[in-house]
């Protein structure tokens, strides 16, 4: 029965409703798949063939549907993009910050931002300038930091909604100006995200025409409904330019998409991958985009407009 209305959650309202979300993300395809076929084993045993065959079968439409929504396969280009990006959860790091830093410095990112790079007892931001010479840092709100090779312009951090939070940065990188809407959205499961994300839109639409990025620890699988209008005006990286498995977290065996870069029309993904790492239960994406002239943004909307 829970493996059924789990099912019908999925191909219905999703998360929309509160009483609903937390078996929504607490059964992402795979769990239903693993689910069903120890049912079906069970009933297999119990001789009930009719029903372990129904489970059977539904394990195999869940990986079925998992496989199809998470694996992406888009070649890797033969030179970096101009851009390239950087989010990782780095879980409060005190004596793993050298070893998590060599690892940021081996992706030669320049835009760096963490979920967690630090607690509210405790600042880290020396110790990440020390580590991350060529980069201006700063600590922000809700536990959340950020990194640039290039120049901070401006920034504001604040309350996104309860427990969520956001930084918009403006900078310049590469010499392109550059606009950073950093986001921890509340990770409660028996709270909805609706007034974040509702806050999150709004927030970000004055900025759809700019080199935007929104990224960072949604707390929220790709899959969600909040998302959905996130979807409508900009471009998840990883589903259109990722290779490998969506997933992100729990380490060592990801089950879920928390961790996301999203970009306005300006800035186009061109690579997009998953980084494995024990130093964290979180899964770093790496990003790579190709800036978008303006003449190349008035075409292409008037391609969306023709379709």
């Amino acid at each position: 029965m829970l493996l059924a209305l789990a099912v019908l959650l999925h191909l219905t309202v999703r998360d929309r409703l509160i009483g609903c979300a937390l078996l929504f993300y607490a059964t992402p395809w795979p769990v239903i798949a693993a689910g069903a076929a120890a049912a079906g084993l069970f009933w297999r045993w119990k001789k009930r063939r009719v029903l372990a065959a129904t489970l059977a079968l539904l394990t195999g439409a869940a990986l079925a549907a998992w496989l199809r929504s998470s694996w992406q396969h888009h070649p890797q280009p033969a030179t970096r993009g101009a851009l390239r990006v950087v989010h990782w959860n780095v879980s409060r790091p005190a004596r793993s910050l050298p070893a998590i830093a060599a690892w940021l410095r081996a992706q030669d990112a320049d835009v760096i931002t963490l979920a967690e790079g630090h607690s509210r007892r405790r600042s880290t931001l020396a110790q990440w300038q020390a580590e991350m010479p060529g980069y201006e840092t700063v600590e922000l709100i809700g536990e959340m930091t950020c990194l640039i090779r290039g120049r901070i312009v401006a920034r504001e951090d604040r309350v996104l909604a309860a427990n969520s939070y956001y930084a918009l940065i403006r900078a310049e990188v590469r010499g392109h100006p550059l606009t950073i809407l950093q986001i921890d959205i509340n990770a409660n499961l028996f709270r909805s995200r609706a007034h974040a994300f509702a806050n999150l839109a709004t927030i970000a639409r004055p900025h759809l025409g700019e080199n935007l990025l929104v990224l960072g620890d949604f707390n929220t699988p790709r899959e969600s409904a909040f998302l959905d209008p996130l979807r409508a005006e900009m471009a998840q990286a990883f589903e259109n330019a990722g290779h490998g498995l969506a997933e992100t977290w729990p380490m060592p065996l990801p089950l879920l998409s928390l961790d996301q870069i999203w970009s306005g029309r300006r800035l186009r993904p061109v690579w997009c991958r998953h980084g494995y790492s024990a130093r964290s239960d979180h899964r770093a994406v790496i990003a790579d985009f190709d800036f978008v002239t303006a003449r190349q943004d008035a075409i292409s909307g008037l391609t969306r407009r023709a379709e």
